[in-house]
Parts: structure tokens; C-alpha cells; sequence
């Protein structure tokens, strides 16, 4: 190979990869910034019988066929999904907890929560995909993509795609990181600490999803979300980009099929 082109190609991943050290760094260095809310015993439980419900839902299905999904169970998972945020928060606030201050949902500055959403989106992009096409790679062709990537290619009409956005761009986003950024992930990290609620949290999150393709892309994009919320101190921020990066992918399956399975 030229070594002019050899060049071309390296610089542009050294330089990446210096991007990602310092965003992580900047990111850990921020942690006085986040909710130094107390987690008592009930709300630990809490968090792991959450955790331990979608994991024990997820092994139902691991490594079987993906299961043909209509409207009907896409209308049912958006019920389970409101159903599973009223329940935390109903419980949450029973319990005396300021959910404002134990998430950070009074950010100062909006605009910069949204930068640094958008940033960690950007950055984690090319980590993200990489992971996935690797794992295509290994796991071979014939591998099915996700169910619901299936169903919103086969079902072009306007009320299948609005079934899907509003799950995967309002309701998964919200629920996901009220359980496991939110909740369990603040009850991991005051008891273990930040590195174990990091890739503990993040290992959990990938499982859940129950798709052998995907679970090193989504442990990296969850590494990605906890980093977002230890740099910003708002759960806010993660639930901006997961809903971002949900939006994107249901808009390349849309238009750029394959590219983003």
C-alpha cells in the first residue's frame, strides 16, 4: 500500500480515537455535577427487580428466531412502556423521593445539554457501527435483524411507521434511562462505584434487547449515554441522545436499508 494512502487512512482513526480519550476523560472529570442523591434500600430493589424483569424477559427469547411483531403488540409494548414509567415514578414519589433532584431534571443551561448530546452521538457513532458490522461480520449474512427493524421495512403505511417512532424515539428512550441510567445506574454507583455502574449497567442494557447482532454496538452506545450523564449531571442529556440515535436508525432503515442492522 502507498505509504501517503496508508497515512490518510490512520490519521483520521489516530485522531478518533484522541477525540474519544479526551471526551471519556472530560466526562469522568465532571462527576461533581452529578445527582448526589442518597438511594435507600427499597429504591435499590427497586431498580434491580426492574433490571431483573426485562433480563429475565429478554432470555425468553434469546437467541431464537425473531418473533413476527405486528400493530397490535407494537400498541402493547407502548402500554407496557407508559405502564412501566408510571409505576416508577408512582413508586419513587411514594417514597419520598425529589425526583428533580435525584435525576437532575432542572438543567441550567438547555442548549448545552443538547450540544453535549449531539457530541456524544457524533463521537460514539463510528465505535457504534463498527461493533455491529463486526459483529454481522462474525455472526454471518443470513442474520436476521431486530424484529422491528423487520416490521417497519415490510409495512410502509403511515400508522406502522408512526407505531414504531413513537416507541423507539419517544417511549423506549424514556423508559430505558429512567430504569437503567436513572435508577439502577445510581444505585450501582453509589455502592460499587462509577467503573462498575458503567459497564455493569451497560452489559445489562445490551442483554435486554435480546439480539446477539446488536449487543456490542448497544453496550457501547449505553457506555456512551452513562458517560453523557456523569459529564452532565441531567438524565435529561441521555435520554436526548438515545432518542437522536433511535431516530437515526429508523430513518437509515427507512431509506438505506441494511446500513443500519
Amino acid at each position: 500500500m502507498d505509504p501517503s494512502l496508508a497515512a490518510l487512512l490512520v490519521l483520521p482513526g489516530l485522531a478518533y480515537l484522541f477525540a474519544i480519550r479526551r471526551a471519556v476523560a472530560g466526562a469522568l472529570s465532571r462527576g461533581e455535577g452529578f445527582p448526589v442523591f442518597q438511594w435507600r434500600a427499597p429504591e435499590a430493589w427497586l431498580s434491580i427487580a426492574l433490571a431483573g424483569f426485562f433480563l429475565l424477559t429478554a432470555a425468553a427469547s434469546f437467541g431464537r428466531e425473531p418473533v413476527k411483531i405486528d400493530l397490535r403488540s407494537l400498541e402493547t409494548s407502548l402500554a407496557l412502556y407508559f405502564g412501566i414509567v408510571v409505576f416508577v415514578i408512582g413508586v419513587l414519589v411514594s417514597r419520598n423521593v425529589p425526583l428533580v433532584e435525584a435525576f437532575g431534571l432542572r438543567p441550567r443551561r438547555w442548549w448545552l445539554l443538547c450540544g453535549f448530546a449531539a457530541l456524544t452521538i457524533a463521537l460514539a457513532f463510528p465505535a457504534i457501527y463498527a461493533a455491529q458490522w463486526v459483529a454481522y461480520s462474525v455472526l454471518g449474512p443470513e442474520t436476521a435483524p431486530q424484529a422491528i427493524v423487520t416490521f417497519l421495512m415490510e409495512n410502509p403505511g403511515w400508522r406502522e411507521r408512526l407505531a414504531v417512532a413513537s416507541i423507539a424515539i419517544l417511549a423506549a428512550p424514556l423508559t430505558e434511562e429512567l430504569v437503567f441510567r436513572g435508577c439502577l445506574y445510581g444505585v450501582v454507583r453509589q455502592r460499587l462505584g462509577r467503573f462498575a455502574a458503567i459497564v455493569g449497567t451497560s452489559a445489562v442494557f445490551a442483554l435486554i434487547h435480546a439480539h446477539a447482532a446488536t449487543i456490542p454496538a448497544l453496550f457501547i452506545l449505553a457506555v456512551a449515554l452513562a458517560l453523557l450523564y456523569e459529564a452532565t449531571g441531567s438524565l435529561w442529556a441521555p435520554i436526548l441522545a438515545h432518542a437522536a440515535f433511535n431516530a437515526l436508525n429508523v430513518v437509515g432503515s427507512l431509506y438505506w436499508p441494511g446500513a443500519f442492522e
